[in-house]
Parts: structure tokens; sequence; C-alpha cells
């Protein structure tokens, strides 16, 4: 048994094809490719640009020299490189503002300085002046100190910057991915709810309502034409947002639950009870009247007799704690059990895409009689 009649899904977002190893193998190897690139680019231009200068001096200019003597100063780095990486991504998982994580890379760039003009001295000496001995590499290595630390300084800061570009770069295509998804998941379940409340039983039942009212009531007859016409009209102008304060979702709710209280007449009654420090929550758009006309079609209209919905939504420290709860027939116990239709299965795959892990949906029956709907979201205020 399902909570929603059999309507053809939406056709569902395209999902991601498996990768292929040998295509996570090269972009496994695509991120030291790209730095060695870059290292052998700039020992390039440093070998030329040196044997250039030296021969404006009139100095020999050997460009084999002068080449090798960029391959020390840039390639020294390389093995350097993944190591400033990892100290990024610790800095940058501290959250902290800029100025605060640029004092912490402070003390790492000059620390990472100290290696690289170590080894930038003893490759020279191993490399070009091998008879001077390690004597002859530390002294190089303290005129290397007193002169260049400020530079290295400056190439470690330029590490951690290209890699904050190329995090934000890629951080800003996720999201872009993610808003398109997340488009087009809004406009399925707006169609979708649309489609719901255009179904030919829900129509007929309202007009009837209508028309019984007519000979009884004409005053709340009209009233419910008006309600019904806010109820589409309110449905067709919902924006693109994908999050809206709980406050708009309750007066999209409201003419709903006005027809339904109209149709079931003494049989139906339903309780909201809304935290005023909550109605400023945002929630996403269209996630009430599913979860309420679920409740209602398959709870409260099978069973004999008066039944219950009851709405409730509260703050708990950082967490949004909504509930839509009946006294209705509850969930099937049968083989089948639970299965989830387009309203409670729509529901659940836009909260995962907005929220990711820091979401929760559960179903389960109710106590004595009845089933709940139960969702925690992050709390975050439209006022903020």
């Amino acid at each position: 048994m399902s909570l929603n009649p059999p309507v053809a899904a939406p056709s569902p977002l395209p999902r991601v094809a498996s990768v292929d190893p040998r295509v996570a193998v090269s972009r496994r190897w695509l991120g030291p490719a790209l730095v060695f690139a870059g290292y052998t680019v700039l020992t390039l231009v440093y070998g030329a640009q040196l044997s250039v200068y030296r021969a404006s001096k009139g100095e020999p200019a050997s460009f084999g020299e002068s080449l090798l003597l960029g391959a020390v100063e840039w390639y020294s780095w390389a093995p350097l490189t993944p190591l400033i990486l990892a100290v990024a991504r610790r800095v940058h998982a501290t959250g902290r503002s800029w100025p605060v994580q640029l004092a912490l890379h402070l003390p790492a760039a000059l620390l990472f300085a100290m290696v690289h003009l170590a080894l930038h001295a003893g490759l020279r000496q191993l490399l070009l002046a091998p008879e001077g001995g390690w004597s002859a590499a530390w002294t190089y290595f303290g005129w290397l100190v007193s002169k260049t630390t400020d530079f290295d300084v400056l190439i470690y800061l330029s590490v951690v910057g290209a890699y904050a570009a190329l995090r934000s770069s890629q951080r800003m295509r996720e999201e872009a991915v993610r808003a398109s998804q997340l488009e087009a998941q809004l406009a399925q379940a707006q169609l979708q709810l649309l489609r719901n409340q255009l179904r030919p039983h829900f129509l007929f039942n309202t007009l009837h309502a209508i028309s019984a009212l007519m000979h009884r009531d004409v005053n709340a007859a009209d009233r419910m034409v008006g309600q019904l016409s806010e109820l589409l009209r309110a449905s067709l102008e919902r924006d693109g947002r994908h999050e809206v304060p709980l406050s708009e979702e309750l007066e999209l709710l409201a003419p709903y639950l006005d027809i339904e209280r109209t149709r079931f007449s003494d049989r139906l009654q339903v309780d909201v009870e809304v935290a005023p420090e909550v109605r400023d929550a945002l929630v996403p758009p269209l996630l009430l009247q599913p979860l309420v006309e679920n409740a209602i079609r398959h709870g409260i209209a099978p069973r004999r007799g008066p039944g219950r919905v009851w709405v409730r939504a509260a703050r708990a420290g950082e967490r949004l704690s909504v509930e839509v709860r009946d006294d209705g027939v509850g969930p099937p116990s049968g083989p089948e059990g639970l299965r989830e239709g387009i309203g409670l299965g729509g529901t659940r795959s836009r909260l995962e895409k907005l929220y990711g892990a820091s979401q929760t949906l559960t179903v389960e029956a109710n106590t004595p009689r009845g089933c709940v709907v139960s969702l925690s979201l992050p709390y975050r205020s439209a006022r903020s």
C-alpha cells in the first residue's frame, strides 16, 4: 500500500555514471602532474632569465648551468607542495576568519622556507660544487636565509593562495550543479502539487461539497470557492527559492485545510502548533501541504468517525523539528509495508539535496493509532 496514488513519477534527475577505474587513476595523477608542469615552466623561465642576466653582465652565459640552477630552485619545492597543501587543508578546516588563518600560516611559512632553503643549498652543493663539502653548503644556506627568506615565504603563501582559488572555483561549480538540480526538483514538486490539486477526485469532492453547501449555507459555499481559488493561485505564484520562511508554508497550508475542514465537516480536526520563534525558520518550499494531504487522505479519510491531524514545529537548539501526526488508520502492516509515493519520496529527496546528512525524515506508527512523519533540519532564520 502506498501513501500516494499510482501517479506516474516525474523523470528523475540523471544519475552520475560510475567512474571508470582508468579515469580515476588519471584523475589521481592529475594534481601531481600539474604541480610538476608548473615547476617545469618556472624552471625554464628562471634559466632563460638567468642566462640573459649573465650575458648582459658580460659573464659566461651557459644555459645548461642556468637551467640546472632553476631546477634546484623550483624542483626543490615539489616534494614540499603536498605537505603545504595538507597544512592549508588543516588551517581551512578550522573555519576561522581569513586574518586568523593567515596568522596560523605564518609559522608554517617560515618553517617551509627554512626547509626549502636547506634543500636548495644541499642540492646546489651536490650538483654544482661537490668539492666544497658540506661546510660550503652550510655557508651558502646562511647566505640564502639572510637574502631570500621573504621570497620563500611569498612562495609558500602563493601555493596556499592557488589552492584556495582552486577550492573556491570547485565549490562554485559544485554549487552551480547543486542549484540546477534543486531548481529541477522544485519545478517537479510544484507541478506535482498542482497535479495533485487538479486531480479529478479532488476537484469533484470539493465541488460536490460546494454544491451541497449551496442549499444550506451560501456564504460557506462562496468562501470555499474562494479558498480553492486562493490555493491554486498560491501554488502557481511560488517563486524559485530553495528555502522559504515557515510562515509562508503555513499561509499556503491554510486554504487547503479550510477546504478539507469544509469537506469533512466534524469528521476532521486539525491542530497547528508552531512556536512563534520558529515562524521565520527557513524550510524547503511545498513542504507541509503534501505531508498533511497524506495524513488526511490515507489516515483520516478511510477511518470511521472523526479524526485529528497535528502539525507541529519547534526549535531544539540548532535544529528545527517538524512533525505531522494523525490518529487515522496508520501505515500498512502487511508484507509490503510502507511504500513512499510521490509526495513523501519527493520530500525526502529534496531534503537530502538541500541538507545532505544533516537532515532526517522518519515515518512510523503513531500511538495508539495513526501515523507520524517527523523531520529534523538545521535551524536557519530568514532574518539572519
